[in-house]
């Protein structure tokens, strides 16, 4: 499993390391076709999306429309067993009302074969609906 398990950490690692930045150019191409997304909770942006263009479509797309510049994304932990990789991180970003959205997250990562196939994300959705919109 150490193999497997340092693989996927040193994967997500370096998709996190862009993210904080703004940079998700190492994170989208780990998206597997057949990629289930789900965000945890009953909120509006609570959701489970399946396959890679419902994923852009329903959660990404919509996300992003939302956001006055770029959304940073901070890992403050990564931990890997196996196919599994589990990070917890900070949100920073402005809506296009010049609200904050400082989220914190835990997603939690299921990967095969070097490719995302399952997220599992935690998150505040009060927030989240505080901030972004119920889409009322």
């Amino acid at each position: 499993m150490r193999n497997a398990t340092e693989q996927n950490r040193a994967l997500i690692s370096k998709a996190f390391e862009g993210l904080a930045k703004g940079d998700p150019s190492h994170f989208m191409p780990l998206f597997d076709e057949s990629i289930e997304w789900r965000v945890v909770g009953s909120s509006a942006w609570s959701k489970r999306a399946v396959g890679l263009d419902a994923v852009v479509r329903d959660l990404v797309e919509p996300l992003f429309a939302r956001f006055a510049g770029p959304y940073l994304t901070t890992p403050e932990l990564i931990i890997a067993d196996g196919e599994h990789v589990a990070v917890q991180a900070k949100g920073n970003a402005e809506t296009l009302e010049g609200v904050r959205y400082d989220n914190e997250y835990c997603f939690v990562f299921t990967l095969k074969g070097g490719k995302i196939i399952k997220v599992v994300e935690y998150m505040d959705t009060i927030l989240a609906d505080r901030a972004l919109g119920t889409g009322d």
